[in-house]
C-alpha cells in the first residue's frame, strides 16, 4: 500500500492511498486502460470544509523522470466529512500499445513499480474560493502475477505480442513477408483460430528459407543458412528447425477454413508454436549474422 496526504488552507485534512490490488487493466485490445482505484479520506478542519472537484495524475514507471502516461478524472463532487471513511475515485488512464511496450521494457519481466503524481482542485465552502492540490506522491509496487493476470490478459496482450523481433536482412522482401505472416499468426491466436496460427508460422519459416537459400524450403536450406555455426551446434539446430517445421505442418495448408477437418490444435499448442517461432526469429536477429 502507498499513502500520502494533502493540505487545504495549510491544514493537513486529506489522505489518499492506493493498494497494489487496486491497479487493474480494463477496456479492450483496441482501447486499453489502466484503472487506479484511489481511496480518498476528506476530513474537514473546523474552519475549512471543502468539495473535491478534480483529480489528475501523471504515471511514471520505475525510476524514470518522464511520465509514461497522464489522465484526468471527469468532474466530481465529493464533500469533506468529519467521520473517517474512504471515497473511491477510479481514475482511468488510457494507454497505447507503444506505452504498454515501454512499461514492459522497464518492468523487464519483474514486478512493476508505478510512481504516481496526483494533483487536484477543491472548492472551499465558506469563502467560495478554489484551491489547487499539488504534488501528492504515491509509489506502488505491483506484483508481476497481478499485473499479468489483471492487466495484460484483459488487454489481449502477452509477452508474445510485446516482443520486438528484428528480422535479419530487412532489405529482403521475403523478410517483410515473414514479419507480416508472424503478425497474422498472432492475430489468429487472439481470435482463437489456433490451427491457422500454425499455417501462418509455417509460411513465415518458408519466407526466411527463400530469402537466404537457393535450395528451396528444406533441411538443405537451413544447412546453408547455418553454415558458419559450430558443427555441434549446427547439428542440434538443424534437428530442431526440421522437427519444429514438421510440427507446424499439423496446421492446414489452406489459408482459410475448408470442409476438411484438420488435426485439432489446442490453445496451448498454438501458444507453444508462437513462443518457439519468436525464439527462433530472435536467434537470427543479431547484427551481422554470419550465416546470412
Amino acid at each position: 500500500m502507498s499513502e500520502t496526504s494533502f493540505t487545504v488552507k495549510s491544514n493537513g485534512v486529506g489522505r489518499v492511498r492506493l493498494e497494489p490490488t487496486d491497479v487493474i487493466g480494463m477496456g479492450s485490445p483496441a482501447n486499453p486502460q489502466l484503472v487506479l482505484g484511489l481511496k480518498f479520506q476528506l476530513l474537514p478542519h473546523p474552519q475549512t470544509t471543502y468539495t473535491l472537484l478534480r483529480v489528475n495524475a501523471k504515471i511514471f514507471v520505475g525510476n524514470e523522470n518522464h511520465p509514461v502516461a497522464a489522465a484526468e478524472h471527469p468532474p466530481i463532487a465529493e464533500d469533506s466529512y468529519p467521520n473517517v471513511y474512504d471515497r473511491t475515485v477510479s481514475l482511468s488512464v488510457p494507454l497505447t500499445l507503444a506505452q504498454i511496450k515501454h512499461i514492459e521494457e522497464v518492468r523487464n519481466g519483474d514486478n512493476l513499480l508505478l510512481r504516481i503524481t496526483l494533483s487536484g482542485l477543491v472548492a472551499l465552502k465558506q469563502t467560495n474560493e478554489f484551491e489547487r492540490l499539488q504534488d501528492m506522491m504515491l509509489q506502488v509496487p505491483v506484483p508481476r502475477s497481478h499485473w499479468i493476470d489483471t492487466a495484460l490478459k484483459p488487454w489481449g496482450i502477452s509477452d508474445l505480442r510485446l516482443l520486438e523481433i528484428k528480422f535479419p536482412g530487412s532489405s529482403h522482401n521475403e523478410m517483410v513477408t515473414a514479419r507480416e505472416r508472424l503478425e497474422r499468426a498472432e492475430g489468429l491466436y487472439r481470435v482463437g483460430d489456433y490451427t491457422h496460427v500454425l499455417t501462418e508460422l509455417r509460411s513465415a519459416f518458408n519466407a526466411i528459407a527463400e530469402a537466404y537459400s537457393q535450395k528451396g524450403v528444406s533441411k538443405e536450406a537451413w544447412e546453408q543458412i547455418l553454415v558458419h555455426t559450430h558443427a555441434d551446434v549446427r547439428g542440434k539446430l538443424l534437428g530442431l528447425f526440421v522437427a519444429f517445421r514438421e510440427f507446424l505442418h499439423l496446421g492446414p495448408h489452406e489459408p482459410m477454413p475448408t470442409t476438411q477437418t484438420p488435426t485439432p490444435i489446442s490453445r496451448q499448442d498454438a501458444r507453444f508454436a508462437l513462443i518457439v517461432a519468436h525464439a527462433i526469429f530472435e536467434y537470427f536477429s543479431i547484427e551481422d549474422w554470419p550465416g546470412i
